[in-house]
């Protein structure tokens, strides 16, 4: 389903899409704002009552300027409509993603199959900018459970044939096990990583520390998500491995995407869907995004909650592409939590993702062996402890100790924040 005829199809569009010059860009993006938009105010509850209130005619979108004339969404807004974000006359294979993100507030997000087809042909093209044939082996360092949490002995890692890919779990991943994960790694030789870049880090680190490089000889580069990478790590990454990181930024809603070029630089992709950057007093700009692929659950000027500095609006890569370059992300940088045993286990923040009706969560170590579960719920809504307590140890292992506190709502930081993983030791 992720790797046929029809992801095919679109890998070889969007190989042909990063070229168009910037005029074309901005018809294609009309295009199907316009399609995403008719067919919402048609068969999505939400947007059709939202569009009456706001008295918005999708016939008069005759331009991309038109689009301002929509009310901006938020999480909170996607949260309270439930399942009214959905399409009432939505036929074929439906598929669920939870997302807490940046600010902690759980909610689901429906994918129709065309949404997955065109989300991994995106993925391929990064691949492709990062050296990757189609065809070449890989790696995979994210979220997955591999294998289970309590598994202290190698393998932490799966051959998936199908794809020709090594996923490792990034939850077993410590200074004791990465010499292991560095032989598997090596003796794969994958053309690229796909990782957080924290994991790569760590064993960035190891190797350096070691006064080794890597080993292979297929690597062509690392592409990372979903956390903030610095120069620092790039630096380190390149001395370690010899190959410089590819940084991709995205979301379960699927409404924003940047890439980056083999020229390093990140670019907004505008064949991925229309973006709009709200400037702020700060001199960065708000991310707000409409999807173009996912008919099932569409995401129309959705304030996502993150924020970018864009480049010069002038400045032009030498990569020929006409996609806006994008100067450096703002945020998202998912602190790790300690495992009894030292590990250093990231993206804790997954555990959110499992409470129903959560408003907003935190996950807190502010003690050795301890994490406390902060969760904000409607009133009156349960809270089945126990099953959170499970799930949290299947991420970071039963020997750690998990306290749930009910809060009216998550301390912010001085700036305003909520950062959904906490480490104070």
């Amino acid at each position: 389903m992720r790797e046929g005829a029809a992801f095919r199809r679109e890998l070889d569009e969007v190989q042909q899409t990063q070229w168009l010059d910037a005029p074309s860009l901005e018809a294609l993006q009309l295009k199907r704002l316009q399609r995403t938009v008719n067919h919402a105010a048609q068969q999505v509850p939400f947007y059709r009552d939202r569009f009456k209130a706001a008295g918005f005619d999708p016939r008069d979108l005759k331009s991309l300027a038109d689009a301002q004339r929509i009310p901006v969404m938020d999480k909170r807004d996607g949260f309270e409509a439930g399942k009214r974000m959905t399409s009432e006359v939505h036929t074929g294979p439906r598929f669920e993603a939870n997302t807490s993100g940046t600010t902690g507030m759980a909610m689901s997000c429906w994918r129709d199959l065309n949404s997955i087809n065109r989300e991994n042909a995106f993925g391929w093209r990064q691949m492709i900018w990062a050296g990757m044939k189609v065809g070449d082996r890989r790696a995979w360092i994210r979220g997955d459970k591999v294998v289970p949490s309590g598994q202290r002995q190698a393998p932490f890692w799966r051959h998936n044939r199908g794809e020709n890919l090594l996923m490792m779990s990034s939850y077993h991943l410590s200074e004791a096990t990465a010499d292991g994960y560095l032989e598997a790694l090596e003796a794969f030789d994958p053309a690229v990583f796909v990782a957080y870049p924290s994991a790569v880090l760590l064993l960035a680190r190891h190797l350096v520390a070691n006064g080794r490089r890597y080993k292979g000889r297929s690597l062509t580069g690392m592409v990372t998500s979903s956390e903030t990478v610095t120069d620092e790590q790039r630096r380190l990454v390149n001395e370690a491995f010899g190959v410089r990181i590819f940084d991709w930024y995205g979301s379960c809603e699927r409404m924003t995407a940047i890439g980056t070029c083999e020229h390093g630089r990140y670019h907004l992709l505008s064949d991925y869907s229309y973006t709009e950057l709200e400037p702020q007093d700060n001199g960065t700009s708000q991310v707000i995004g409409t999807s173009f692929d996912n008919m099932l659950m569409p995401w129309i000027r959705y304030r996502l909650g993150d924020e970018i500095v864009p480049a010069a609006p002038d400045f032009r890569c030498e990569c020929g592409r006409s996609f806006p370059v994008i100067s450096h992300l703002v945020g998202r940088m998912d602190d790790y939590v300690l495992a009894t045993d030292g590990r250093q286990v990231n993206m804790m923040s997954n555990v959110l993702d499992y409470i129903p009706h959560l408003l907003e969560g935190q996950v807190r170590q502010d003690k050795h062996g301890e994490l406390t579960i902060l969760v904000a719920l409607p009133e009156g809504a349960p809270l089945d402890e126990a099953s959170l307590v499970r799930t949290v140890h299947t991420y970071i292992g039963t020997e750690m100790a998990v306290r749930i506190e009910r809060v009216a709502s998550v301390p912010r930081t001085a700036n305003g924040k909520l950062r959904v993983v906490v480490r104070t030791i």
